[in-house]
């Protein structure tokens, strides 16, 4: 059985590539999935809310995107109050990946300067490895920073739970 580590390389250079912000959740599964099967999944804005942690209500704002869902998309996330969380699209190569960053007032000034980055990676015993991780600058007071840092912990962790109830682990 290969490593998770043989499988996250390619999301992690990504990550380095389009930010230079400390890395500060990382969650990785191997799914009973094909790698176009999880990656059209997770990039289908419209159905979202179907596995990401605290969504009510998500949908795809593509009047500046290159292509639907792609770069310049806008993932629009509504939760059970306020106003959408909105994530751009930054960097898309499907079926692999998918990288988007949130505006910084998103996370009630827990987190500003914020990047997600999520692959999918064929594994040679079937399935595929999906890697999800969450960068940005912290806040410099220490109890919103373990506030940030819980709340990429609540929401990848749970998040990936909801994605091994629809692609149970391998």
């Amino acid at each position: 059985m290969n490593a998770f580590s043989d499988f996250t390389t390619y999301a992690k250079e990504t990550g380095s590539r389009l930010t230079d912000q400390p890395l500060l959740v990382e969650k990785t599964r191997h799914l009973n999935a094909t790698q176009h099967e999880l990656f059209n999944y997770t990039s289908d804005f419209d159905r979202s809310s179907e596995w990401l942690w605290g969504a009510k209500k998500t949908w795809a704002d593509d009047t500046k995107a290159e292509a639907p869902g792609q770069v310049g998309s806008v993932r629009m996330i509504q939760g059970s109050a306020g106003k959408p969380i909105r994530e751009v699209v930054k960097a898309y190569e499907a079926p692999r990946m998918l990288a988007y960053s949130a505006n910084d007032g998103a996370f009630f000034g827990l987190c500003t300067d914020h990047l997600g980055v999520l692959t999918c990676e064929p594994h040679p015993d079937g399935g595929t490895v999906v890697c999800w991780l969450a960068y940005g600058r912290l806040a410099s007071s220490p109890a919103k920073a373990w506030a940030g840092k819980k709340l990429f912990q609540v929401a990848l962790g749970n998040g990936m739970k909801n994605l091994e109830r629809k692609f149970p682990p391998r």
